[in-house]
């Protein structure tokens, strides 16, 4: 049996011009004909993908009536929403609950007059924001607030009649909140346009 593999050593040598092929010798002597291959590592098991988080933004002159932004003075002043879920207009206040965590919502109220492309320390004493928080705990955490003067900074880079492009940088919500977004334009002109 030996000189019949060594046989078959030589002649793969030979047809192949690689180098010498080595036949490990298993337990019991034999040489098997088939090397057993090891197992791959087990690949982790893939958790879903938390949602994109999602931006919308709306004028208060144009939310929906009975709206709590319909009562501020200024019809021009810029809401932002903020939301760890896709977002349909108009948007609208999530209450974070322990079934429906883990979720998040942030909503700006920015003054018409610093809506405009640059940054905007959030902390000014004229900006109002609302956070709602519930995070997958065994416990269940909750979170959330409200009131004039924020933190981190806004920078809308670009705004246009449909959308803003803005980018949220120290803003809370544990992180979540943070990042580059593209803020769909929610408004009465848009909502009754032709496919809009």
């Amino acid at each position: 049996m030996k000189p019949m593999i060594l046989a078959l050593g030589v002649i793969a040598i030979a047809s192949t011009g690689c180098d010498e092929i080595v036949f490990e010798p298993a337990f019991d002597g034999t040489f098997p004909s088939n090397p057993v291959t090891p197992p791959s590592p087990s690949e982790p098991e893939e958790e879903d993908d938390p949602p994109t988080p999602s931006a919308l933004a709306m004028r208060a002159g144009d939310a929906p009536p009975g709206s709590d932004y319909r009562t501020l003075e200024d019809p021009d002043t810029l809401l932002l929403f903020f939301n760890s879920d896709v977002q349909e207009c108009p948007p609208t206040a999530i209450k974070a609950t322990c079934e429906n965590a883990p979720r998040w919502q942030l909503i700006l109220t920015i003054p018409s007059d610093l809506a405009v492309p640059g940054l905007i320390d959030l902390s000014d004493r004229r900006i109002f924001f609302t956070e709602s928080l519930s995070e997958a705990t065994p416990s269940c955490a909750l979170g959330g607030g409200a009131g004039t003067g924020y933190r981190g900074t806004l920078e809308i880079v670009t705004s246009d009649e449909t959308s803003l492009f803005v980018k949220l940088r120290g803003a809370g919500m544990r992180g979540q909140a943070e990042g580059d977004f593209t803020a769909q334009r929610c408004g009465a002109a848009l909502e009754t346009a032709p496919g809009g």
